[in-house]
C-alpha cells in the first residue's frame, strides 16, 4: 500500500478539487478551532469555502462528522444547515480527563455533531455489554440480581430459557393483544427483565450519545443505565441477559480515554472512539474522508475497520510523523 496516494501533505481545499463529485460516504473531521495558540492550531481556514466542497463531494445520504467547541463549532453547525444538511445526532465525548488545570472550569468533554446530505439514516449499532457498562458496576449489579429472580419466577424462567433456545423474546399476551405487532416485535412489550439482561449480553447495547471506554466513577451515569433498552424489551431478565450476549445500543455520551502511547497531535481522538462513529455512519468498503488529518487517528479506525480513507494535513511535521504511525499500525 502506497501511503502517500491515501495521505497528502497539502492544504485540504486544494486536494479536495481533485475529488469527484458525490465521492465520499463519511466526512469525520475535526477542523481547528482557533484557540491554541503555539501549537499550530491557530491557521484559519475559509469556512464557507471548506464546507461547500464538502457538500460537493459527499454523497447523498452520506454523513458529516465534526468534533468542536464554543463559538467556532456553533458556526460551523449554522453553516451547515444553511447549507441543507440536516441534523441527525449529537454525541458527547467523555474525555475522563482535565484538558487544563489552569482553566477556572475543568473541561473533560468535546461535542460530535453529526449531519447528512439529504436523508441519511444512522446505523443501529451494538456496543459490547461490557465496553458499555464496565463503568457502572451499580447497573452490572442489578442485571445480576435479575438473572438470580428467574430461580423464583416461572414466567421469567420461560421467558429466559426461550430467549437462550430461540434467541427471540417473548411477550405477554395482555400487551400483545393492545398493540400493533411491530412493537411486539421490537420488543417494546416484553417485560421480563432477566431476559433482557440476556438480551443485552447476547447481542450487545444501542450506541449513546456520550460514550465512555475508560474507568469512571459509575454514579454520573443513571441508575440501571440501559434505560433506552428497559423500553425497548419486556421481561426486565430476558433484557438483561440480551445485552451481555449481543451488546448494547451506542449511546449518545461515549467515554474513552486516550490512546496508550505517546501522541502526535495536541488534539488527536483516541482509534475507539472514531471506530464507533464509523460504525454509526459507515459500512466497510466506504469511503471516509479527514481533510484536517493531524495524526491520522481517522486514518487508522478506516484500516481497524475496513474502510477507505483519504486525509489531508497542511503541516509537514504532523503529515511525516502520520506516515511513520501509519507504517507501523
Amino acid at each position: 500500500m502506497i501511503l502517500s496516494d491515501k495521505i497528502h501533505n497539502q492544504d485540504c481545499l486544494e486536494g479536495m478539487k481533485t475529488l469527484t463529485n458525490n465521492s465520499i460516504d463519511c466526512i469525520l473531521t475535526d477542523p481547528p478551532y482557533l484557540y491554541l495558540k503555539n501549537q499550530k492550531l491557530d491557521r484559519p481556514f475559509d469556512e464557507q469555502a471548506f464546507f461547500k466542497e464538502a457538500k460537493r463531494v459527499l454523497k447523498d445520504g452520506g454523513f458529516i462528522v465534526l468534533f468542536g467547541r464554543g463559538t467556532s463549532f456553533y458556526r460551523w453547525n449554522t453553516i451547515i444547515a444553511d447549507l441543507g444538511f440536516n441534523f441527525k445526532e449529537e454525541f458527547i465525548w467523555d474525555k475522563g480527563y482535565c484538558t487544563s488545570p489552569l482553566m477556572s472550569v475543568s473541561r473533560v468533554h468535546e461535542t460530535i455533531s453529526i449531519h447528512t446530505k439529504k436523508k441519511g439514516t444512522l446505523n443501529k449499532v451494538k456496543v459490547p455489554y461490557l465496553e458499555m457498562k464496565r463503568d457502572n458496576i451499580e447497573s452490572i449489579c442489578q442485571d445480576i440480581k435479575r438473572m438470580r429472580s428467574i430461580l423464583k419466577n416461572t414466567k421469567s424462567f420461560n421467558s429466559v430459557l426461550s430467549f437462550l433456545e430461540n434467541n427471540k423474546v417473548g411477550y405477554e399476551q395482555e400487551h400483545a393483544d393492545k398493540f400493533a405487532p411491530s412493537y411486539c416485535k421490537d420488543s417494546f412489550m416484553n417485560v421480563d427483565r432477566a431476559t433482557g439482561v440476556m438480551q443485552c449480553v447476547q447481542n450487545g447495547m444501542n450506541e449513546k450519545t456520550i460514550i465512555r471506554i475508560d474507568r469512571a466513577n459509575c454514579e454520573t451515569f443513571t441508575k440501571y443505565g440501559i434505560s433506552s433498552d428497559k423500553r425497548k424489551s419486556g421481561d426486565r431478565t430476558c433484557n438483561a441477559l440480551q445485552s451481555i450476549i449481543a451488546g448494547m445500543n451506542e449511546k449518545t455520551i461515549i467515554r474513552q480515554s486516550r490512546d496508550h502511547y505517546k501522541t502526535i497531535h495536541p488534539t488527536q481522538k483516541p482509534v475507539r472512539l472514531l471506530e464507533r462513529l464509523l460504525a454509526l455512519t459507515t459500512k466497510e468498503g466506504d469511503t471516509v474522508l479527514d481533510p484536517f488529518a493531524g495524526s491520522c487517528s481517522t486514518a487508522v479506525a478506516c484500516l481497524n475497520t475496513n474502510r477507505n480513507y483519504i486525509c489531508y494535513e497542511i503541516d509537514k511535521e504532523y503529515y511525516d510523523l502520520s506516515l511513520k504511525r501509519l507504517q507501523k499500525n
